[in-house]
């Protein structure tokens, strides 16, 4: 427990195995809440309060069930290796491991699709997760700038983050938060995430004001949905690297249990 016990780590008992869980202090919320993080193999807990941590906890031990049910779900965790792929803008391209541990991710588009990671082939995959956040650092400020320009507004700070429950947020302060796995997305849906968090900084909610603001922006909100609803949850598992007691990681997005309570 650590940060005057605002987070707390221990494990949950599945009888044929444990699972990590990690609970977390967050005073927006109402109730404790339970999700799973079927890529990591992990569940993950919510609490309004430091004194809610042991109830948080104790909530999720009495739906084993519900979380082994969860953690089956989905596809394989996909750490980036040599020799694999890594979706980028919505193009797969092959890994090359060579050069130099210094050398940057290079981006190769002849004669086949290939991302070049130098050093030692175990730090593949964490060398390029790091380049493309960066990525995603750069072409989201670009599109947020871009379509906040065209609603004639001014947006906060950009930040990249690895959101499990939402693609992007806008805070009051015009701050804006998205996930870095929207740089594996088409850039069509990766617009379509930058332009509905900006048109959140004209409105807030997602009043009939908001949707005639996201429709100035030309971007095909319907389209986006159907694109998440199919292909949005495989993001996930992207890049994980499964814990070795994890039997089926996968790649859904954490699940909230529907039974969530007041504490």
């Amino acid at each position: 427990m650590t940060r005057r016990s605002a987070f707390l780590q221990t494990e949950i008992d599945l009888g044929d195995r444990t699972a990590p869980v990690e609970a977390r202090v967050n005073r927006r919320a109402r109730r404790l809440i339970v999700r799973v993080d079927p890529v990591l193999g992990r569940v993950l807990v919510t609490a309004p309060s430091r004194r809610a941590l042991p109830e948080a906890i104790a909530f999720a031990r009495e739906r084993v069930d519900w979380i082994r049910a969860r953690l089956a779900e989905g596809a394989p965790a996909r750490p980036f290796r040599p020799g694999g792929i890594c979706p980028y803008r919505g193009i797969a391209h092959r890994i090359v491991n060579a050069g130099p541990p210094r050398a940057p991710v290079t981006r190769l588009a002849e004669p086949r699709p290939q991302l070049v990671v130098g050093g030692d082939p175990a730090h593949v995959n964490r060398r390029l997760v790091d380049w493309l956040k960066r990525e995603a650092r750069r072409v989201l400020a670009e599109r947020a700038d871009h379509y906040a320009a065209r609603l004639s507004v001014r947006r906060g700070p950009a930040r990249i983050r690895d959101t499990r429950s939402r693609w992007g947020s806008c805070a009051s302060d015009g701050t804006l938060s998205f996930s870095w796995r929207l740089i594996l997305a088409p850039p069509a849906i990766l617009d379509y995430v930058a332009a509905h968090e900006c048109a959140h900084l004209l409105h807030l909610d997602h009043s009939p004001a908001f949707w005639r603001a996201l429709a100035r922006l030309d971007v095909d909100a319907e389209a986006a949905r159907d694109w998440f609803a199919r292909e949005g949850p495989a993001l996930f598992a992207w890049g994980a690297e499964a814990p070795a007691d994890a039997r089926s990681p996968g790649a859904p997005a954490p699940v909230s249990f529907p039974g969530a309570k007041d504490p």
